[in-house]
């Protein structure tokens, strides 16, 4: 009767361990990789820069990198015509990097990521967009108008950096 008794504590303690060894790798490689924000932008439609942010996580550009990235980042900003129907979305890709930019009717956002899965970024990006130009309709016509909400920018934008 002892004998069972162990074995049936032995299986009690086994079990679960075996089904936590067995869930694990099978979880992490469900888990899609988080993309790594490095540095989001924000731009007036003239093309004036009004807010920027950036990780301290990652680690900066190889040069041979950074050239045709800020080309990207310029073409977007150059091509400064607003949006026809709430937010036109671009998307660039590089070796590891990519680009992904919004433009809404007064302000243009612009985020570089380490990777290819762009659509979570998209989306927030669109999201950031709606709201702060929902928020200050009508006020965000010129250049320094839009300085004026920089700040609200800035930590409306942080936050796009937490996968990072």
């Amino acid at each position: 009767m002892a004998e069972g008794f162990v074995v049936a504590a032995f299986l009690i303690v086994l079990v679960p361990a075996m089904v936590v060894m067995l869930a694990l790798p099978i979880g992490l490689r469900w888990r899609a990789p988080d993309p790594l924000v490095r540095a989001v932008y924000l731009f007036h439609r003239s093309g004036e820069p009004v807010a920027m942010v950036a990780s301290d996580r990652l680690p900066p550009f190889a040069a041979e990198d950074l050239e045709p990235i800020v080309g990207s980042v310029r073409d977007f900003v150059e091509a400064g015509f607003p949006a026809r129907q709430g937010s036109d979305v671009t998307s660039v890709r590089f070796d590891e990097e990519s680009l992904v930019g919004v433009r809404g009717v007064d302000v243009n956002v612009c985020a570089i990521l380490r990777g290819r899965s762009t659509m979570e970024v998209r989306r927030d990006l669109i999201q950031f967009i709606r709201a702060f130009e929902g928020r200050n309709e009508g006020r965000l016509g010129t250049w320094q108008d839009a300085c004026r909400f920089a700040g609200e920018a800035t930590d409306a934008l942080s936050p796009l950096l937490a996968a990072a």
